[in-house]
């Protein structure tokens, strides 16, 4: 009887000690995790730390100001917002776009060495309708026409048909824009800009060597608009308007401009 009480006692204690070292076994396992946890948080907080500084010298670091182009040729920019552009731009655009309007030479816009070399007629652009018949402008004014707004565009081509001398299309009038003084533009709202340009017209007559001269005084109002896509290969009409347009600018109204001094 006492044999078997101490066999009984002796398992007991194996039992025992089995639970026990279970017990540990478990323990250690959860230590060992908590720290391959705490470690690899570790990592990430320097990983996390190097990332940061990568990104702040990133943002301390000049954007990229040379651009290559797909001809070869390289050109610097500026980083500016969608509705912003340069005076010089405005300025070069307003500059542009009034003297091909305005200069009636009676002769094509030369688009090859040969035409620039031997101008070709300007045979104009009709823009008659059911209130203005027979009416037109040069072939350079509808040109420069795409870079004014679409609800400017057909009222101001009108009133350029009625102050057009038929004698440009026979060669016998030239009307020459002559800009004596193109103000830095003013901006009037988020895009907009208005560029005042002192110029006079100056029309010469064959039968007049001595030709005269209107004054042409205007406020040209401008704002910005999304440039068209670069197109691959465009001709015709696509071409015009690309060209046109492709400052991201439209001319949206033209009135006198108010004589301020004697």
């Amino acid at each position: 009887m006492a044999i078997l009480d101490s066999e009984s006692a002796q398992k007991n204690r194996l039992r025992f000690l089995n639970r026990a070292s279970k017990s540990v076994s478990t323990g250690d396992a959860l230590a060992l995790f908590a720290l391959g946890t705490f470690g690899l948080h570790l990592i990430t907080f320097f990983i996390l730390l190097l990332l940061y500084g990568s990104y702040s010298q990133l943002n301390k670091k000049a954007p990229p100001s040379l651009v290559q182009l797909e001809t070869g040729k390289s050109i610097k920019v500026a980083p500016i917002g969608s509705l912003e552009r340069t005076p010089q731009v405005i300025l070069r655009f307003v500059s542009d776009t009034m003297t091909l309007m305005m200069n009636w030479s009676g002769t094509l816009p030369p688009s090859t060495v040969e035409e620039a070399a031997k101008p070709k007629p300007d045979p104009g652009v009709n823009i008659s309708n059911r209130e203005f018949r027979s009416s037109k402008i040069t072939s350079a004014a509808w040109q420069a026409s795409y870079a004014l707004s679409e609800d400017f565009r057909k009222e101001f081509l009108k009133a350029l048909a009625a102050i057009t001398p038929s004698g440009v299309f026979q060669g016998k009038t030239q009307v020459v824009l002559v800009p004596l003084s193109i103000q830095s533009p003013i901006k009037i709202a988020e895009g907009k800009w208005k560029v005042k340009m002192v110029a006079n017209l100056t029309i010469v007559a064959q039968d007049s060597n001595l030709g005269e001269t209107i004054q042409f005084n205007k406020e040209i109002f401008v704002r910005a608009v999304v440039p068209p896509e670069s197109p691959n290969q465009v001709d015709g009409l696509a071409a015009v308007i690309y060209q046109m347009r492709a400052s991201g600018l439209e001319i949206y109204a033209i009135r006198d401009l108010a004589q301020e001094n004697l």
